[in-house]
């Protein structure tokens, strides 16, 4: 009887598994057919920001607004950072001067490059605090732009007019971490999986990756995209590069191998959503992952709009 009811709890056990492992395959499988990714509209033509996006660990989103040219004042005209949640948009910090990229360091506060606009001389980096308290961290000499933030809280900034890329430390301490021709035109930046910082640049749609012995090497360069005006912000998800070509209307691709594809868009302005094949963006720019909730978000610099591609 004990050999019985033990061959019996054994036989149990083993159809269990089978079921587990048979659900298991279902979460992927619909039907037989793979799931579909699709790109969805979060925020219409409402949405006031259409630079750099960071998300925060707990979902949050922040969008910096570094606006449109203004004839009349010489210069981009927008002054606001953003935060956005499920309760909706709110303004976390106003009165600055064509914000540029942002980062949430582990104490909640926020940071990001303003007064660089259009002069090219130098920005200054903003460090807001959770009371809403901001610090002038101090200037970077050319056009600091677009920011990283590691898991030790220590923030690296692109540079877009001059050949530099900045570290800076959580006591505040700005130092140069590198200085190479290709760097000139940074916007885009992430740190990868090895602590090396990725920069992506606007002029030349080079992807480099910077060691922290301040070395630099070309992953890949992304064909065929308009020189001078070609990948707006990237960033890392799951062991790729992500990417946004902001005149070709399309999302890349681009492995660390140095493998590039495009991954979203038709290449026609617009705000279509839908399959990944047969959405439309409108010259997209900033793009931030949300590693645990598995989502792209994507801001936009011709027609406004906050795009989502959930994995």
């Amino acid at each position: 009887m004990k050999k019985r009811n033990l061959f019996s709890k054994i036989g149990i056990l083993l159809a269990c598994l089978g079921m587990l492992s048979l659900t298991s395959c279902f979460k992927d499988y619909v039907g037989g057919v793979p799931k579909r990714q699709k790109v969805t509209t979060i925020i219409g033509e409402d949405f006031p920001a259409n630079d750099g996006l960071h998300v925060a660990s707990d979902g949050t989103i922040f969008a910096s607004n570094f606006g449109v040219f203004d004839a009349e004042l010489g210069k981009y005209n927008g002054t606001q950072v953003f935060e956005i949640t499920k309760r909706g948009i709110t303004i976390k910090a106003d009165g600055f001067e064509a914000p540029m990229g942002s980062v949430q360091d582990s104490y909640g506060n926020l940071y990001f490059n303003t007064e660089n606009n259009n002069d090219a001389v130098s920005g200054v980096l903003v460090k807001l605090a959770p009371d809403g308290t901001s610090t002038q961290l101090g200037e970077i000499a050319g056009w600091p732009s677009g920011l990283a933030i590691d898991d030790h809280d220590i923030i690296y900034s692109a540079n877009f007019f001059a050949p530099t890329l900045h570290k800076i430390l959580p006591d505040g301490t700005i130092s140069v971490l590198a200085t190479d021709d290709r760097l000139f035109g940074g916007v885009g930046i992430d740190i990868d999986f090895e602590g090396n910082v990725i920069v992506a640049n606007f002029f030349t749609a080079d992807i480099l990756k910077i060691t922290q012995e301040g070395e630099v090497s070309l992953i890949a360069n992304i064909p065929n995209l308009t020189q001078g005006f070609a990948v707006g912000y990237m960033t890392i998800f799951e062991h790729n590069i992500y990417a946004t070509a902001i005149n070709e209307n399309q999302i890349y691709k681009v492995g660390f191998d140095g493998t590039v594809e495009v991954f979203a868009g038709t290449g026609e302005n617009g705000n279509t959503d839908g399959a990944l094949d047969e959405a439309t963006f409108s010259r997209p720019n900033g793009i931030a992952a949300d590693h645990r909730r598995r989502i792209l978000y994507i801001s936009q610099f011709g027609t406004a709009g906050l795009r989502a591609i959930r994995f």
